[in-house]
């Protein structure tokens, strides 16, 4: 079977952050002076080219991807490759300088997270009193802007602590017409916490996890009716009906189809560690090898192989890589 070339590229620039969010865990890994710098991250952009002309998506995050020295030059530099760039962002750190070099750095995409217009809500599980001032000061700086073609998102978390909170979000962005979409996410394993499968029976992570099954279908179900009606939801009809059934029982949910994370993703951590799954083990590191080889390497088509027989109701795959 011949191997496709990756579409997306996750490369995670920092895990730094300003915010302490119950629903990741990266902040607290103290990776410092090893983390790539911005000139390895040019370079790894430059080799994603000799992977030929087809136009590829470069998605930086974090920890809090703007608080990056010298992530604007970045955006700047994959964007004259010919790049689609996203940020996710917590919006924390988005003034009015910031937000209009944002636009002129020809970014396509910035995602804001939001969890809920509740500030006792959104600021408890980001970490961080003022959040929700700030996510909403950014959205007016940005507002303020010709953005040009730049599109701005909300990305949300369905959770147990912002449930109730999920449809009167919708229906704000619904109305604010400098959004152009809200996508949700079923919350997972908080990134970097090391949990295992059943991470959310443990104490401290319960309240992440919707115990009602039928609450939890009602939202859904209400959100469904509103993708249908054209409001922004970005997610497709089956992904919503799909987070239902991992809900109810995240064990028993059984994908559709296998993982397709092998045919189009290049992922990269904040020291340089590529992946085809954050899950199994690295192929290697962008600091010193070549991503072309590695993609096409005897030990990335042994681990493709491990992906291919993967049973795991992976969060992964019903969240970002999600495919109908």
């Amino acid at each position: 079977m011949p191997i496709k070339n990756p579409k997306t590229c996750l490369l995670t620039v920092t895990n730094n952050c300003v915010l302490r969010c119950k629903m990741c865990h990266l902040w607290r890994a103290d990776t410092g002076n090893n983390e790539i710098s911005i000139g390895e991250c040019k370079r790894f952009v430059d080799s994603l080219g000799k992977f030929g002309p087809d136009p590829m998506e470069v998605h930086l995050i974090g920890g809090e991807s703007l608080i990056k020295e010298g992530v604007l030059e970045l955006i700047r530099y994959i964007n004259d490759k010919g790049y689609r760039t996203v940020i996710t962002s917590s919006g924390y750190t988005i003034d009015g300088s910031k937000a209009k070099a944002l636009v002129d750095s020809g970014l396509a995409m910035l995602n804001l997270s939001l969890e809920s217009l509740n500030p006792n809500v959104h600021d408890f599980l980001r970490g961080r009193e003022g959040c929700l001032d700030r996510v909403k000061t950014a959205i007016d700086n940005l507002d303020r802007i010709e953005r040009k073609k730049m599109k701005l998102g909300i990305n949300s978390i369905i959770s147990g602590a912002n449930l109730d909170d999920i449809l009167e979000l919708t229906e704000w962005v619904q109305k604010r017409l400098c959004l152009d979409s809200i996508y949700f996410m079923a919350v997972m394993r908080p990134f970097g916490s090391g949990f295992e499968w059943e991470w959310f029976k443990k104490e401290e992570c319960k309240f992440l996890w919707p115990s009602e099954t039928l609450r939890v279908e009602t939202v859904l179900d209400k959100l469904i009716a509103l993708k249908k009606k054209g409001y922004k939801i970005e997610n497709p009809v089956g992904q919503l009906e799909a987070f239902k059934a991992y809900f109810k029982d995240p064990f028993k949910f059984v994908k559709a189809n296998r993982c397709n994370v092998s045919e189009q993703a290049i992922n990269v951590n904040a020291l340089g560690d590529a992946y085809l799954c954050f899950f199994m083990e690295k192929l290697g590191n962008i600091k010193t090898d070549n991503i072309v080889e590695l993609w096409h390497s005897q030990k990335a088509e042994r681990i493709r192989g491990q992906m291919r027989e993967c049973r795991n109701n992976c969060e992964l795959v019903i969240n970002c890589y999600y495919k109908d």
